[in-house]
């Protein structure tokens, strides 16, 4: 999956991370626009602007390519409701977000997934294997189909899995404490991306879909700053 962001991957799992509003506004930024924007400090932010982004803009984005890809849209109902509800001023512990994290963020991870690439790739590459090993043209392409069907299957798998293993434990934290700087330790920009991968699909984040959820995700959650210093 392709990545906008000038964060260094390297200095993820440190104690220092960037502000949130700075690692999603890089994420999130308009290549149109030359000044970069103008990003508050996190310190300046309400922390329910956080619930109210995820509860709105986020979670409609998410429930439209779960609906368009066949997935179950309850989880990430529940997800919505627990937002809208620490937004309202509810407190949960770790434990409670966990539990609806989890099933919502495998579910983003797999439909972030480059499935349809890394089939096309693995099929590519174990029929061009069979050629060279003398197999038939047709054998050849059948073997490509079944090692990059099974490949790939693992692979979507495992992917979901240690991304919401990982993020599910660093966003529940950041949840039940309401702080900035552990929403910030969260490396939320990394969930952003994958959102954004989510909504656009075989198209790739790079086309017109990418920046569409870009663009949604930009303004919902200026919209919930807004809402939240009101």
């Amino acid at each position: 999956m392709s990545t906008r962001s000038r964060i260094s991957p390297s200095t993820v799992g440190t104690t220092a991370a960037p502000d949130w509003t700075v690692q999603i506004t890089d994420v999130l930024a308009d290549p149109t626009d030359s000044s970069g924007g103008s990003v508050r400090p996190a310190a300046e932010v309400p922390f329910v602007a956080v619930h109210l982004w995820h509860a709105g803009a986020a979670a409609d984005l998410i429930g439209e390519a779960v609906a368009r890809r066949g997935g179950d849209s309850a989880p990430h109902e529940a997800l919505r409701a627990l937002h809208e509800r620490a937004a309202a001023g509810e407190a949960f512990g770790e434990g409670a977000w966990s539990e609806v994290l989890e099933p919502a963020l495998r579910e983003v991870y797999r439909l972030a997934y480059p499935r349809e690439q890394v089939h096309d790739r693995a099929a590519a590459a174990a029929s061009a294997f069979a050629l060279s090993r003398g197999w038939a043209e047709e054998d050849a392409e059948d073997y490509g189909e079944t090692y990059a069907r099974m490949n790939t299957e693992v692979s979507e798998r495992v992917h979901a899995e240690a991304n919401t293993v990982a993020n599910t434990a660093a966003h529940a934290l950041a949840f039940a404490t309401g702080e900035a700087e552990d929403y910030a330790r969260a490396w939320p920009f990394a969930l952003v991306q994958a959102w954004i991968a989510a909504y656009a699909g075989a198209d790739g984040t790079g086309g017109p879909a990418g920046q569409e959820a870009r663009t949604r995700l930009r303004d919902g959650l200026a919209d919930a700053i807004r809402r939240a210093a009101a």
